[in-house]
């Protein structure tokens, strides 16, 4: 991801980009050296989301915002939350303990505002954003969730091969009522939480 930026930087003329690999919730960088610190998709999957959102909150200057993206909760995102759901059944897998990191993990009511205001942040809030996701087809999006890497592709590897491939067909079979004239469409949500140093 950080060559893309890299690379994205370079292609549009930008001199001032800087991509580094650092922890989180040890950020290598100066107190009040930033306008504005963004986090999108990525504090839910931290080992302790408060300690990163303070490390953000250390390096940007005082007045400045901090804003974060994360998902809702799994029921209001199909496009995961079915397949979570039909793997864990097949594999009698547990959801995730409260405060383990996962891709829902910041999804229910209050939990961003709480992370936000243990961390020290001033005028909180989160907000509900609609998001949807198109593909030309169910099969696509079942396709290209085979191709990828994360949480789906991990869970699936903890099936035996024989309720792997049932998964894949259920997951495919629920897919194709979000199919329609314009492809497949599938709704979602995130929250987007913001706090002032």
């Amino acid at each position: 991801m950080l060559n893309a930026a890299a690379e994205a930087a370079r292609n549009e003329g930008l001199t001032n980009v800087e991509t580094r690999v650092m922890s989180a919730e040890n950020l290598a960088l100066d107190a009040d050296s930033f306008d504005a610190v963004i986090c999108r998709n990525a504090l839910m999957l931290f080992p302790n989301p408060a300690k990163a959102l303070a490390e953000m909150r250390r390096v940007v200057k005082p007045g400045g915002k901090v804003a974060v993206m994360v998902f809702s909760a799994a029921e209001r995102n199909p496009h995961h939350g079915i397949p979570f759901a039909i793997i864990r059944r097949l594999g009698n897998i547990p959801h995730p303990a409260l405060g383990e990191p996962w891709m829902y993990a910041l999804g229910d009511p209050g939990v961003l505002e709480d992370v936000y205001s243990r961390a020290g942040f001033l005028n909180v809030s989160a907000h509900t954003v609609p998001i949807q996701r198109r593909l030309p087809s169910a099969a696509d999006a079942v396709e290209n969730m085979r191709k990828g890497v994360g949480d789906i592709r991990e869970l699936m590897n903890r099936l035996n091969e024989t309720d792997r491939e049932r998964a894949w067909a259920e997951i495919a079979e629920q897919f194709k009522r979000f199919e329609g004239p314009n492809g497949f469409e599938i709704p979602g949500e995130v929250l987007v939480g913001v706090g002032t140093k």
